[in-house]
């Protein structure tokens, strides 16, 4: 068997028990209980990329430059203020320009 074969045959795999959990459970809603930890995944996901992109280089844990911290500092400023994490970028990534401009 070639490896293609193999490839496909494991990426079908993974699609159908990724797909069956849409079939089986998607007529059903969620327990009330679910709500505010469901709410949540997103913020922590976005939080986790955003940290690993910021506060790592090259394998290793680093503070970052001035224009990042700003720009970092700002975007949640706008969002605990408005809760809107569209703003966060609207504010972000102006205030980056502008520091990375002076420094």
């Amino acid at each position: 068997m070639s490896a293609w074969l193999v490839i496909l045959a494991v990426g079908a795999g993974t699609y159908v028990l990724r797909a069956s959990m849409f079939v089986v459970l998607g007529h059903r809603s969620l327990p009330a209980w679910t709500a505010t930890p469901m709410a949540l995944v997103a913020p922590a996901a976005v939080a986790a990329l955003v940290c690993s992109i910021v506060f790592t280089h090259g394998g290793s844990v680093q503070i970052p430059a001035v224009a990042e911290f700003v720009a970092i500092v700002g975007g949640f400023a706008a969002v605990r203020r408005t809760g809107n994490v569209m703003l966060a970028f609207a504010v972000g990534l102006p205030l980056f320009w502008i520091a990375s401009a002076l420094s």
